[in-house]
C-alpha cells in the first residue's frame, strides 16, 4: 500500500494520503465481494455484499448502520431497499450495480441492475450464463424512489424509446444525475452474443462470446418514461489498446457519469479485466458525446467523485485477476479528466477491485474487499475475509 503521493501537473499541485482503513465486515467462515454502499439520512449507511465465492453460489446480504459505519447489523430481507426472488424470498438486486442516484429534494432513486423479464424468471446457472439465459427484444427495466430514511415513495416499470438494435441482455451500473432542468439521465448497457465464427480467445484463457456496450438514456417526467439517446459501441468502433494493437477484452460496460464543474458531463467505463478504461465527454448537456479514447489505467467498475476542491477523482482497480488485485484512485488535478495522473493504489491484495465511493467530512471514502475473491477460501491465508472502508485525504496544496 501507498500512504501518500503527490502530483503536479505544472499548475497546480495534489496530495492523496491514506488518514485511515477500516474494517466495517469480517468474516472467517466465506469470502465476502462486491460492496454497495448508500448514504441514507444523517448517519445511516446501507449496504449490501455478496456472501460466498465469485464464480459459485453467491447470495446477497444487507447491513444497515447507524453510526456511518462503526458497527453494522444484518437486515431482514423484507426491508424496503431490498428485492426479492419471488420464488426463493432471497435478495436478488444487489446495490453494487444497478443505477442510483440521490434528487435534489433529499429522495434516493433507484433503476434495478436487471430487467423485469431476468428478475421474474431469476438466473439458473445450469441453463448457461446470465446473458444467454436473458436476451430479449423489448426489455422493460423498473424505477423505484424512496425517501431519505428508505420509506417507499413510488416504484413502476418502464421502457426505453427508440432502442436502435434487436435482441440483447441488459444490465446497468451508472449513478444517474438530475439535470438543471429537472430531467434525468444514466447510462445502461446492453450485451449481444456473437456469432461462433467471431468469438476469440481471452488473455484469462476463456472466450469472449458476447460484446457489451453502454448507452445513454434521458427521462423529461421524473422517470416515469425514457428515450434513447446515444451508444457507444465498442463492436462498431473497435478500439484497440497497447503495443499489440488487442481488442478490449469486454467492450464498454460498468460506467459511471459525473458533472463537472464547467457543466461538461464524464462518462468512465471498464472494457475488460486487463484492458484499460475508456471515458466520452459531452459538452452539450448529455445529448451528443465524443468517441471514447483510452484513459491508460485497467479498472473495474469505476467510481467517478468530483471533490469541492476542484480535483476529479475515479476510484476502481484491478490486477493480475482474483491474486493479487490492486485498488486505486486516479485523479484529474484540474478536475476536467482531460488528463489522468498514474494511480494511487491504496490496496494492493487479494479482493474483487469493485468499490463504492462516498464523500463525507471533506475525505474521499473508498469501500472494497480484501478476500479471496474467486479462488477457493484460504488460497491467500487470509487471518480473515473483510470489506474496508479507506479514508483519503485529496489536498490541494498550490494553484
Amino acid at each position: 500500500m501507498i500512504e501518500s503521493a503527490t502530483y503536479t501537473d505544472g499548475t497546480r499541485s495534489v496530495r492523496i494520503g491514506v488518514d485511515r482503513i477500516d474494517t466495517w465486515l469480517e468474516d472467517h467462515e466465506s469470502i465476502i465481494n462486491f460492496p454497495g454502499v448508500v448514504e441514507l439520512d444523517g448517519d445511516r449507511l446501507f449496504m449490501t455484499i455478496h456472501h460466498g465465492r465469485h464464480g459459485g453460489e453467491e447470495p446477497t446480504w444487507a447491513f444497515l448502520s447507524d453510526d456511518a459505519g462503526a458497527s453494522w447489523r444484518r437486515l431482514p430481507n423484507d426491508f424496503p431497499l431490498l428485492s426479492r426472488d419471488a420464488r426463493t424470498g432471497l435478495i436478488n438486486e444487489t446495490h453494487d450495480s444497478g443505477v442510483t442516484g440521490h434528487l435534489r429534494d433529499g429522495s434516493f432513486v433507484r433503476i434495478n441492475h436487471s430487467t423485469e423479464h431476468a428478475l421474474s424468471v431469476g438466473y439458473d446457472r445450469a441453463h448457461g450464463t446470465y446473458h444467454e439465459q436473458f436476451q430479449e427484444d423489448d426489455p422493460t427495466f423498473r424505477f423505484h424512489r424512496w425517501t431519505a430514511d428508505a420509506t417507499p415513495i413510488e416504484s413502476f416499470p418502464f421502457k426505453v424509446r427508440g432502442i436502435p438494435w434487436g435482441r440483447a441482455s441488459y444490465q446497468c451500473y451508472s449513478r444517474l444525475l438530475e439535470m438543471d432542468n429537472g430531467d434525468f439521465l444514466t447510462a445502461l448497457e446492453w450485451v449481444r452474443i456473437l456469432p461462433q465464427a467471431e468469438w476469440t480467445r481471452l488473455p484469462i484463457g476463456r472466450d469472449r462470446k458476447t460484446i457489451t456496450s453502454v448507452f445513454i438514456v434521458r427521462s423529461s417526467d421524473r422517470g416515469k418514461s425514457w428515450d434513447f439517446v446515444h451508444a457507444f459501441d465498442a463492436y462498431a468502433l473497435k478500439p484497440v489498446y497497447g503495443p499489440g494493437d488487442r481488442r478490449l477484452d469486454e467492450g464498454f460496460n460498468e460506467a459511471d457519469l459525473v458533472r463537472l464543474a464547467n457543466g461538461d458531463l464524464l462518462c468512465m467505463f471498464r472494457t475488460g479485466s486487463y484492458s484499460p478504461m475508456h471515458m466520452s465527454r459531452s459538452e452539450d448537456g448529455g445529448r451528443t458525446w465524443s468517441t471514447p479514447v483510452n484513459v491508460g489505467w485497467q479498472g473495474v467498475k469505476p467510481r467517478l467523485e468530483l471533490l469541492p476542491n476542484g480535483v476529479l477523482a475515479c476510484a476502481a482497480g484491478r490486477g493480475a485477476y482474483g491474486h493479487p488485485q490492486v485498488t486505486h484512485v486516479t485523479l484529474s488535478l484540474d478536475g476536467t479528466g482531460r488528463h489522468w495522473e498514474p494511480p494511487f493504489a491504496f490496496h494492493t491484495g487479494p479482493g474483487c477491485s469493485y468499490t463504492s465511493t462516498m464523500q463525507r467530512d471533506d475525505r474521499l471514502h473508498v469501500v472494497y474487499s480484501h478476500s479471496d475473491f474467486t479462488r477457493d477460501m484460504g488460497t491467500n491465508q487470509l487471518p480473515s475475509q473483510t470489506i474496508r472502508r479507506a479514508v483519503l485525504d485529496v489536498a490541494v496544496l498550490d494553484d
